[in-house]
């Protein structure tokens, strides 16, 4: 059996292909955030709400020796970029595991602002401690994405900027 890790855009279930909503629709468990649940709220398959990542991890572990189980977590972005994929594969085998990626939010916002990106330092401060940013600040790095959390908010930068004081 195979766990289908589906990347979901900005876009919702329009931006997704005829392959993954095929994916979709045959999901006996589909598992995902509120938000990317409540795409599929008239879906027939059990749904686990993430919460607890690792009660969550057990759940689709007791599935996968289900006969005729279809898997699918629902997650944001592509799931392999700071998200939800690098979990999943440190607690199932990669054989396992077939992962379907939507564009990143970093890519969203580079293509939005028109400014090539392969240059640029991306840190997460997301559920994490802002050693890594501040050492970037630090260190004059010019081109730099910044993936926040509701206690690591943009403000929360502003205000980090304007403590460290650093030269302009």
């Amino acid at each position: 059996m195979t766990i289908n890790i589906i990347g979901i855009g900005l876009d919702g279930v329009v931006g997704l292909n005829q392959l993954v909503r095929d994916i979709i629709k045959r999901a006996t468990l589909l598992v995902g955030s509120d938000r990317n649940l409540s795409y599929f709220s008239n879906h027939n398959a059990e749904s686990i709400v993430l919460g607890d990542l690792l009660e969550a991890i057990l759940e689709i572990r007791q599935h996968l020796d289900l006969p005729n189980s279809c898997i699918v977590v629902l997650a944001s972005g592509d799931p392999l970029f700071f998200g939800l994929g690098r979990l999943l594969v440190t607690h199932f085998p990669a054989k396992k595991l077939r992962f379907y990626p939507h564009l990143s939010s970093v890519q969203l916002a580079f293509s939005r602002i028109k400014i090539p990106w392969q240059d640029t330092k991306i840190i997460s401060v997301h559920g994490r401690p802002m050693d890594e940013l501040i050492k970037a600040l630090q260190q004059g790095i010019e081109k730099l994405a910044v993936l926040t959390d509701p206690r690591n908010t943009p403000q929360a930068i502003a205000n980090l900027l304007l403590a460290l004081n650093l030269p302009t």
